[in-house]
């Protein structure tokens, strides 16, 4: 008997602790925001393969060009940035971004985000990453995130 495994898994506390995010203004002005784990590589279906993959699921980031619009939330409160991936439990903390970066995506109530599925920020290939367009929100009730 064989366990097939799924291929995107909902990670928990413990793997965000252990995602790398990168930030970015592009030459359009717009704010950009890359996850990405250091131990993920080519070979695709390993755990952190599954549970990058879960976060862009839960983001509802999407394969292939463009960074369409996601139903999830930026949030910002008491100094705090934190990302909704779908957990039905968990934000993903984020750390603090450069002050050009937040005014931007603060300004346009709105960030573009990408999980990339190798091991180094940026990608070094463009078909491995998975991209969004997530909204953004001042929320006060985010205050005990840190």
């Amino acid at each position: 008997m064989s366990i097939v495994l799924p291929r995107a898994v909902m990670p928990d506390a413990d793997f965000l602790r252990e995602v790398r995010v990168s930030y970015a203004t592009g030459a359009n002005g717009c704010a950009y925001l890359m996850m990405g784990h250091p131990e993920a590589h080519e070979r695709r279906g390993t755990s952190i393969d599954r549970h990058l993959r879960g976060i862009a699921v839960g983001l509802g980031l999407r394969e292939g060009e463009g960074y369409p619009p996601t139903p999830r939330l930026l949030y910002y409160a008491w100094g705090a940035w934190a990302l909704d991936y779908g957990h039905p439990e968990t934000l993903l903390a984020l750390p603090r971004p450069p002050h050009g970066w937040a005014t931007r995506a603060q300004g346009d109530r709105a960030a573009h985000i990408g999980v990339c599925l190798d091991p180094a920020l940026p990608p070094s290939t463009p078909d491995r990453v998975l991209t969004g367009t997530v909204g953004y929100k001042a929320d006060r009730r985010l205050g005990l995130i840190h």
